[in-house]
């Protein structure tokens, strides 16, 4: 009897700890702390403009002052700085598909923001924008990278809040400001993120009259879609004609217009390039890579094409085979399993 009273009072003990433990796990958040960390893990990766530029091609709009967009590759990264804050982001942004020509590098340190109920972002402004250019492929290059190494202002926070399926935000109004001169001008940026794309608009304001001095663009929205990699071998016949083939390049490139220039054996320039057009005749998207005679910009030899959402395609007249899978470990092994002597 008392044996059973003692197994009785354990067992009483031990419910009692699991459901302390359970309550005491049970954090309650806030739908601002849950849209956080929604919007944490949905941002970070690759995105490109490559088609809204096509569009503006397509309708004649060659230059800015015709109202064409930049073309824009953006690049976010989640980064691990406890210095800086628990939510940290990385942001690098490049023009025409040239990594050194940045015209946008920023940490962006976020926090639920219950007064305002909006997430904010603090903008921190690299002091030394050439020290850490990079960290988007290499996260090391920020080891040691201090809040010293910044600026912030906080009138340039941008604060961001649900809008439908987006998270859209902006620099307060007229808040964020710099001198140009001897006229003080304000900043206006605003962003809109989605789980497939992201995007902004950017201008300057006269502070004291609030009319336009620059518009990035005409204030338009640059709306850059969620790239995705994919890793393509590039293969060639040992002898022309014939099928047995040997890969002369591994090459990761992104559907979004990513591209990749390789020389043909016979010495002759040629470009890969891979994107999700859209398709006028068939009024839908289509998947599909190009092997061209140059560069992009030249005429295509062959092309290959599929449905967008695709996780791999190719091509193979004979004289060049390419195959593209989507960029992951295993499908890296395969590739390099059907051509090891390569």
């Amino acid at each position: 009897m008392v044996i059973a009273k003692i197994r009785s009072a354990v067992w009483i003990l031990i419910a009692l700890l699991c459901s302390t433990s359970a309550f005491a796990q049970e954090r309650p958040y806030t739908l601002l702390e849950r849209e956080l960390e929604y919007l944490m893990e949905t941002w970070p990766g690759d995105f490109n403009n490559r088609e809204q530029v096509q569009f503006d091609a397509d309708t004649g709009k060659s230059d800015y002052d015709s109202g064409a967009h930049l073309h824009v590759h953006g690049q976010v990264s989640r980064v691990g700085l406890p210095v800086f804050g628990e939510h940290v982001l990385y942001v690098e942004e490049y023009q025409n598909d040239d990594p050194k020509s940045v015209f946008r590098e920023r940490l962006y340190v976020l926090s639920a923001d219950e007064i305002e109920k909006a997430i904010r972002i603090k903008i921190h402004f690299l002091n030394d924008k050439k020290k850490w250019l990079g960290a988007h492929d290499t996260p090391s290059i920020l080891n040691g990278i201090k809040p010293d190494d910044t600026t912030t202002n906080t009138a340039c926070d941008l604060l961001l809040r649900r809008d439908g399926a987006y998270l859209t935000g902006s620099i307060q109004d007229r808040a964020c400001t710099s001198s140009e001169g001897e006229e003080e001008i304000s900043s206006e940026y605003q962003i809109r993120v989605g789980e497939d794309s992201y995007a902004f608009r950017s201008r300057f304001l006269s502070t004291e009259t609030g009319e336009e001095v620059l518009a990035i663009a005409g204030f338009q929205w640059h709306t850059l879609r969620r790239a995705r990699w994919f890793q393509c071998m590039i293969d060639f016949p040992y002898k022309a004609g014939k099928p047995a083939m040997y890969t002369e390049h591994y090459a990761r490139v992104h559907d979004q217009g990513g591209t990749f220039s390789f020389t043909h054996p016979e010495k002759r320039p040629m470009t890969l390039s891979m994107r999700n057009r859209w398709s006028y005749g068939m009024q839908r998207g289509t998947f599909v890579i190009k092997v061209h005679d140059g560069g992009e910009s030249d005429p295509d030899l062959v092309y290959g094409w599929g449905q967008p959402g695709d996780d791999r395609i190719g091509v193979n007249p004979g004289w060049i085979r390419v195959q593209c899978d989507l960029d992951t470990e295993k499908n890296r092994a395969l590739q390099r399993g059907l051509r090891p002597d390569s």
